[in-house]
């Protein structure tokens, strides 16, 4: 990993449906680069898991892909999208939350997905660009995202932008981990 991101003009884009699903393949590939390296270390299953569920994910309601490139390529990725006044996104936690909190209308929190920048382009602030990006546009109050325990750097990050810890869960099944924290943004970028 390098300090300083080469040289290049970035481009920050967000994306709906369409472009999302015409950009799968590089997505998923961006996806497999970084989730393949340490502390990931993901395998053949997770890959194949995430291919099949990302053009789904675009049907979503509040969908929102935002890409990272350097001319033709990309470098970067997050996704994500509102959840449902249905979700069981706040259910089975190991600190239950309270009813108020665990409440959605269908446009109160967004849900990050997926994120990731290629190791040569970290540290330029490139992902916190496409996060600032992906968020402000959401129109959502607040944000929430699962990560793994082991990936400290990664949940360092997070913590240095606001997001703050609610509780674990369990997956099941454990692909790719057996337990996510949670985590939730209650200040979007672009409110402050």
């Amino acid at each position: 990993m390098t300090d300083t991101a080469p040289t290049g003009k970035l481009t920050i884009e967000t994306h709906g449906r369409r472009e999302a699903l015409a950009l799968a393949g590089t997505i998923c590939d961006l996806y497999e680069a970084v989730f393949s390296l340490p502390p990931f270390d993901g395998n053949a299953a997770e890959f194949a898991n995430q291919r099949s569920y990302f053009p789904r994910l675009a049907d979503r309601p509040g969908f929102r892909l935002t890409t990272a490139r350097s001319g033709a390529e990309f470098v970067g990725f997050g996704y994500g999208h509102l959840l449902p006044a249905d979700t069981r996104w706040w259910s089975a936690l190991a600190d239950p939350v309270g009813e108020e909190f665990a409440a959605e209308t269908g446009s109160r929190t967004f849900v990050v997905v997926d994120y990731g920048v290629l190791p040569d382009w970290r540290g330029a602030g490139i992902g916190h660009r496409i996060h600032d990006e992906l968020l402000s546009g959401s129109g959502a109050e607040r944000a929430t995202l699962s990560v793994q325990p082991k990936a400290v750097r990664t949940r360092e990050v997070y913590r240095r932008w606001g997001w703050r810890k609610v509780s674990e869960k369990l997956m099941d099944p454990p692909i790719p981990a057996p337990v996510f924290e949670i985590l939730v943004l209650e200040e979007m970028p672009g409110a402050r």
